[in-house]
């Protein structure tokens, strides 16, 4: 039985682990995710399961991609010219950027391919299409 109240805030530890052994935690480590319970934080494993859990708890669940971070959408790989980028960085594989929307909505992409006129990024979740182990402890209350 939980012993987190609604409006409570908290701090968790939130990790992800591939099916491959990679973990990959939520927030760097030493830094806790804030959030207060009852109020949704947009990722609807961590709002379904903090109110189950207790002070000091820690849970696994494994969660297969359309219940976590989605599957890839093709339409999130585009093709830029390279012209239409401004950066004061020279661009490189592995690298994020900031793109916005036609409606204005910003979003994180990464690139994936450079050559000398394209750059093709991915703006899909980096973890979308991955079956994982969610893992969850809550540190403290307040």
């Amino acid at each position: 039985m939980s012993d987190l109240t609604a409006g409570q805030k908290v701090k968790l530890e939130v990790t992800f682990t591939l099916k491959d052994g990679t973990v990959v935690p939520a927030t760097p480590p030493g830094e806790p995710l804030e959030m207060v319970v009852g109020e949704p934080c947009g990722f609807k494993p961590i709002d379904d399961t903090l109110p189950t859990l207790s002070i000091g708890e820690t849970t696994t669940k494994t969660l297969m991609p359309e219940d976590a971070f989605g599957m890839p959408d093709p339409n999130l790989v585009m093709e830029i010219e390279k012209q239409m980028i401004q950066s004061d960085d020279e661009l490189q594989v592995g690298m994020s950027m900031q793109m916005q929307t036609p409606e204005g909505q910003q979003m994180v992409a990464i690139i994936h391919e450079v050559t000398d006129t394209t750059v093709t990024v991915d703006a899909n979740h980096p973890l979308a299409g991955e079956e994982l182990d969610f893992k969850i402890t809550v540190l403290e209350a307040a």
